[in-house]
């Protein structure tokens, strides 16, 4: 913001300031850039979309405390910014991604393989993933109790109020300005119990052997033991940026022409969680939005809502077929539940393969709903 808006009264600052100042980022603006990094000519509109959301914020809060009467930034022009949309894995693929990955005689192949089946089974975030422990999950029941993510903060921050910090990961190197902590969600709607497919379970067991033999061939000053459900082998913590990575190398190994690791991210499988349980709960918005722990509809359905499966896209044209064909709306609605019968069956469909899995995640949500 400096100097362009930094010298300037707040006061003094009006819509067509802030206009005049976008319209500076977006032409005038030398953009800063990482250490390896390409340079850019210019400030990206996403960069200024995000300026904005903060600045916003920040006037708000200024209004709020009296200093200024009305919020400059309310009605201020963005440029034009259209946001890509997050490739996600189709259900095939996925079921791809778990046979490469379930090797247990590898224990960095089958954490990551753990780590996508809790993504999928529970729709959970990395953060999430990254800061599970042992004793958080209930195999009798089979309920995964989420109420911290991992996350890796600067030190001068540690004490602001809002940052429930749970535990602090030891630092390994001296003099660092950051450190790994086990943190509460800021909202509530995050803290929640999730139902668990049983595949998923049987898979962690496999694990936690993995992992106690791990404990006793390195013994107490090899494995740094925090409880931890995914972690590196010798018990450190993984963040969401190296279990992106790592999910990055596998699509890069396996060769998929249809897996592209430049467009997937660790998080498309969130996306591919929600959209899975979306259409075996015939729709159910609520159920998903608790298991995946929005706090609001809006979010789920304009990020996470709005992706479909190609064999959905498929099934409907097929339908419109029939339509066009002059069999009506009745009796194609009459052959789809011919077709389908139950959740379970309509996973058969879809994956036309070992659907273990997505079966067992069919009927989390079906209790879910009972519940």
């Amino acid at each position: 913001m400096h100097p362009y808006l930094g010298d300037k009264k707040l006061r003094s600052i009006k819509t067509k300031t802030v206009d005049d100042y976008y319209h500076f980022l977006e032409t005038e603006a030398e953009p800063a850039t990482n250490m390896g990094k390409p340079m850019r000519d210019h400030i990206t509109a996403s960069t200024i979309h995000d300026i904005h959301k903060v600045l916003r914020c920040a006037f708000n809060l200024a209004v709020r405390w009296e200093y200024i009467s009305k919020n400059p930034f309310l009605n201020a022009t963005l440029p034009e910014h259209h946001e890509k949309e997050r490739v996600i894995l189709e259900p095939e693929q996925i079921l791809k991604v778990l046979e490469f990955t379930n090797r247990p005689e590898y224990y960095d192949y089958y954490l990551i393989h753990c780590a996508i089946l809790i993504a999928i089974g529970c729709t959970v975030r990395g953060g999430e993933i990254g800061g599970l422990q042992w004793d958080k999950i209930n195999f009798e029941k089979q309920i995964i109790h989420f109420d911290r993510a991992i996350d890796r903060v600067s030190k001068k921050n540690m004490d602001m109020p809002k940052m429930n910090i749970l535990f602090k990961f030891p630092n390994l190197y001296p003099g660092t300005k950051t450190t790994i902590v086990l943190k509460q969600p800021k909202s509530d709607d995050t803290v929640r119990d999730v139902d668990v497919p049983q595949s998923v379970l049987n898979a962690l067991l496999i694990l936690k052997e993995m992992q106690d033999k791990l404990k006793k061939e390195l013994g107490p000053d090899g494995y740094m033991d925090y409880n931890l459900t995914i972690c590196q082998a010798n018990g450190r913590p993984i963040m969401t940026e190296h279990l992106n990575k790592r999910f990055k190398e596998i699509l890069t190994e396996m060769n998929d022409p249809d897996m592209d690791p430049q467009e997937i991210v660790f998080h498309s499988l969130r996306h591919t969680s929600a959209t899975t349980k979306l259409l075996m709960s015939g729709g159910d918005y609520n159920s998903v939005m608790q298991a995946g722990g929005w706090s609001n509809l809006e979010m789920l359905t304009r990020r996470y809502g709005k992706h479909s499966f190609a064999s959905e896209r498929e099934k409907l044209a097929g339908k419109m077929d029939d339509f066009l064909d002059g069999k009506g709306i009745c009796d194609s609605q009459k052959n789809d539940k011919d077709e389908a019968g139950s959740a379970e069956q309509v996973l058969q469909q879809l994956m036309k393969s070992n659907p273990e899995l997505l079966i067992e995640f069919a009927r989390s949500i079906q209790n879910a709903n009972k519940e």
